[in-house]
């Protein structure tokens, strides 16, 4: 089971897991709950009743209640004054840890802002999520008309140039592999919105530990052939500095 924590300011995601049956669960049945009652939180549901949990996860409400008395008591959930439950301050802790351990906030996002400065688009940083890929760290720049992305939304792992690095570079499937491979990036011009336009490169820790894909996103109109050139090279730029600062940091 993989519980993956991101943040949009703190905005938590995790991945959805829903047990209507015990019998094929292995684990400690109150720390499966435990779990799948946090699942139950997400951006459209961020304050849930004790009756809306027990709803969505088809238990009884005596139990909802333990198990989410339990979770408050280590500061997981927290009850408002309405009496219903949001994500609690624990669950930022855990997301610190994790961000340590990737030295995201000092390795990738710093260079995101720098590549947004400089190219005056959205960059972003994904990875592989399951069979999905997700946005963890993003940066925008400052124009009226842009391309905003969203932290830890779920999109398709086999579209978008993004989603070309991750699958080739997780040995999945995917149209022109061994291209992608060989030239080390992936362009994608309207593929999921004949609007968007991207351009993506693989980020790794060491020579055989692949993150993710470092990606610029933005108007088509901009993606010309001369832009895009230019923005690959202040990609493969920024990808160089990041890997130095990873393998310093290991």
């Amino acid at each position: 089971m993989l519980v993956l924590f991101y943040s949009v300011e703190h905005v938590i995601l995790f991945d959805r897991i829903i047990m209507k049956s015990n019998k094929n669960v292995i684990g400690v049945d109150a720390v499966n709950k435990a779990l799948e009652i946090l699942n139950c939180f997400t951006e459209k549901n961020e304050s849930l009743s004790i009756t809306k949990i027990a709803n969505i996860t088809g238990d009884h409400k005596s139990r909802i209640s333990r198990i989410s008395k339990s979770l408050e008591n280590f500061g997981y959930i927290r009850k408002i004054r309405n009496g219903e439950f949001k994500i609690g301050h624990s669950i930022s802790r855990l997301y610190e840890i994790y961000d340590s351990s990737f030295n995201l906030k000092n390795s990738i996002k710093s260079e995101l802002d720098f590549i947004s400065g400089k190219t005056n688009e959205t960059a972003s940083f994904f990875v592989k999520q399951k069979e999905s890929r997700v946005c963890i760290q993003t940066s925008e720049p400052k124009k009226i008309i842009k391309h905003s992305i969203q932290i830890g939304v779920k999109k398709p792992l086999n579209t978008g140039s993004s989603g070309h690095i991750l699958s080739a570079y997780h040995d999945l499937l995917i149209e022109n592999k061994e291209t992608i491979l060989k030239q080390g990036y992936s362009m994608s011009f309207g593929e999921r919105d004949r609007e968007i336009a991207s351009i993506s490169v693989p980020i790794f820790r060491t020579k055989k530990q692949f993150l993710g894909a470092l990606t610029l996103t933005g108007h088509i109109s901009n993606f010309n052939k001369k832009n895009c050139l230019n923005f690959l090279n202040i990609l493969r730029s920024s990808k160089i500095k990041i890997e130095k600062n990873l393998i310093r940091n290991i």
